[in-house]
């Protein structure tokens, strides 16, 4: 079994919200990725956003404060068995234009009105963000 801490961000942008979308397994999921070895939070999602669409921390504000924690588990791609805690931040980019820089993942901005019609996983971040989030 493999065990992760995992930070997301959520990233609002007017009425839109920006995920991560799985593009083999045609799902989204919020930015962000797996903790590093002696790193903060914050300095995960500094780098996972540079990593991933290329921002530079200098356009990168990470609001204080966990916003949500969500215990996940389900297989990994490789068919293990993977348990996790998913930890949400609030973040906003000062970046309007993203591309995703690796293969498997692409990002997109999606009304936050569409979500119910998403597959956005967990499932309970979906509907957190549906709940609290307004525009």
């Amino acid at each position: 079994m493999r065990t992760q801490t995992v930070s997301r961000c959520l990233i609002i942008q007017e009425d839109n919200i920006i995920l991560c979308k799985n593009i083999a397994g045609d799902y989204y999921f919020l930015p962000g990725g797996g903790l590093e070895i002696g790193e903060t939070l914050n300095q995960c999602i500094t780098r996972e956003l540079n990593e991933e669409m290329g921002i530079l921390e200098t356009d990168i504000h990470i609001h204080d404060g966990i916003i949500l924690a969500v215990e996940n588990q389900g297989y990994d791609s490789n068919g293990r068995f993977m348990y996790g805690i998913e930890l949400v931040k609030r973040v906003d980019i000062n970046v309007t234009d993203i591309h995703s820089q690796e293969d498997l993942i692409d990002f997109e901005k999606i009304k936050i009105s569409d979500l119910p019609n998403t597959r956005l996983y967990p499932e309970v971040i979906k509907n957190w963000v549906i709940k609290h989030v307004s525009v």
